[in-house]
């Protein structure tokens, strides 16, 4: 049996929490400490979810999900695998705008749209026998034996979408990089 996953953030001391805690969009955060940004997708379509996830979404032991997972690379190192659940009714529907992202980040949908409701993060530490562990090997990413994750769920219309963010060594990296200033 899988342990669940927990509400309250992962310790002070974990090099993880800064970026595990920050309450708004990951992208835009990842996007101020880097040169160069970009969202490499690895996979949209439907495929079975977890039965935790299928849940969350709203959808039946064994019935498929619209998944999409991509990469989001900083400075050309991969520094969080992102994968998105949501039932595929959805996407010809509320979340329509999901289906043509492509290469763009989900950030963009669901940060723009004051509608978008967004409930409390999850945290989990994951190994490699937890199907997100298979997943980020799986796109090449060749992950160490302990990941941290997070996750969140999304509404629109009281419709759900489940965001799943894995987080790469590389971005700790990042966390040393002081913040660009903003042009004038």
């Amino acid at each position: 049996m899988l342990k669940p996953w927990i509400t309250p953030p992962p310790p002070a001391h974990d090099a993880y929490r800064c970026w595990l805690i920050s309450p708004g969009s990951l992208t835009a955060r990842i996007i101020a400490r880097c040169d160069r940004f970009r969202v490499e997708r690895r996979f949209q379509g439907v495929r079975m979810p977890s039965r935790d996830e299928a849940r969350l979404v709203g959808l039946r032991d064994r019935e498929f999900a619209h998944v999409r997972e991509v990469v989001l690379r900083a400075d050309d190192m991969p520094v969080v695998f992102a994968h998105s659940v949501m039932a595929p009714r959805d996407l010809t529907g509320v979340w329509r705008s999901v289906g043509g992202l492509g290469t763009r980040p989900l950030a963009a949908a669901l940060f723009a749209d004051p509608r978008v409701v967004r409930f409390p993060l999850e945290y989990k530490r994951i190994n490699r026998h937890h199907y997100l562990h298979g997943l980020v090997s799986a796109a090449g990413l060749e992950p160490p034996r302990i990941l941290w994750a997070r996750r969140s769920l999304f509404r629109l219309q009281g419709r759900p979408l489940l965001v799943t963010e894995v987080f790469l060594p590389a971005i700790l990296k990042l966390s040393v990089k002081s913040i660009r200033p903003t042009e004038p």
